[in-house]
């Protein structure tokens, strides 16, 4: 990170999965003296000690953040990963109509701060929907899964980014793998339930997988090494199909995989789930400079997954 003095950072969700992450680099390279000012967290439900210590943190919803915090607090950088979220289809759009109307407003406050502020907003690669070739910015967006509802709420994001009025980076982060989310609810939780690591669908369709450390170190790349603008696709490693990301967890948990077909994982999840599980979307960047500039933490992906599995455990 390049040395910045006397600037106001703020983190949109910041005690959320990726969040947390995010506060945290910041709040280290700060302390190492890569850059001074204040950093600026916002959180709505999740309550992270730390951060509401060592940070200036407050507690509003996306949707009520007032005019005068950013007065008092005028941003340098904001880093968006705050969406607003629901465990239902219903329950999901519904949560997209009100990211829609807070993002509108933000936007607007922002707007009248009469500066240009970078803003980087963490959204995701099923905004692409299904692929069998590797897919850079430029692909077009056809959200499938929870994307469906999710894209609603960016909108107002990408329109402005579209403006070139406002300085709008979109981040599409693959599957995002840590200790929670996706990989305990769908792999680990179920190998240690059935004995075997599953494979949904046949298990062809390609991921890109990036950890949740490189994940926030690359949101963070892209606001201090990216152009005004840029949208950028997060990944860490080559893409790898399904069936063989399940054998490394397998391997680890020293069992063998199970195959769950297609009709079976519908009827136990429902489509959207379903979508979101057999999605194929291994992705590339045509940002490579930006990317070579970046160093990740992990590059060994069965090391990862086998350091992730050892924390699940140990919280268990």
């Amino acid at each position: 990170m390049e040395k910045q003095s006397n600037r106001n950072t703020w983190v949109l969700g910041a005690t959320g999965y990726v969040g947390q992450l995010v506060t945290h680099r910041l709040f280290s390279e700060r302390e190492k003296g890569n850059w001074s000012g204040q950093l600026i967290t916002l959180g709505q439900k999740t309550i992270v000690p730390w951060i509401m210590e060592r940070t200036n943190f407050h507690l509003f919803p996306l949707n009520s953040i007032p005019q005068m915090l950013l007065k008092r607090y005028t941003p340098s950088a904001i880093y968006h990963c705050a969406r607003m979220a629901g465990n239902s289809d219903r329950a999901r759009r519904i949560a997209a109509r009100k990211g829609y109307a807070a993002n509108q407003r933000l936007i607007h406050l922002i707007q009248g701060a009469q500066t240009k502020i970078p803003i980087v907003y963490c959204s995701g690669t099923l905004m692409y929907g299904n692929t069998v070739d590797r897919i850079d910015e430029d692909a077009t967006l056809f959200p499938i899964a929870y994307a469906r509802a999710y894209e609603y709420a960016e909108r107002p994001w990408v329109e402005a980014a579209g403006t070139g009025e406002m300085d709008v980076r979109i981040a599409r982060p693959g599957w995002i793998l840590g200790p929670d989310s996706w990989f305990e609810h769908f792999f680990y939780k179920p190998a240690l339930r059935n004995g075997k690591v599953p494979i949904y669908g046949d298990g062809n369709q390609y991921m890109s997988i990036i950890s949740v450390e490189d994940c926030a170190g690359q949101l963070i790349h892209l606001m201090e090494r990216g152009l005004p603008n840029q949208s950028a696709n997060l990944f860490g490693f080559e893409p790898i199909k399904q069936k063989d990301f399940a054998l490394l967890v397998a391997q680890f948990l020293e069992t063998t995989t199970m195959e769950i077909s297609a009709s079976e994982t519908k009827n136990s999840f429902g489509q959207t789930v379903f979508e979101a599980l057999t999605s194929s979307t291994p992705v590339t960047t045509k940002h490579k400079e930006w990317r070579s500039a970046y160093k990740p933490l992990h590059t060994d992906l069965k090391a990862l997954v086998e350091s992730t599995i050892r924390r699940l455990q140990a919280k268990s």
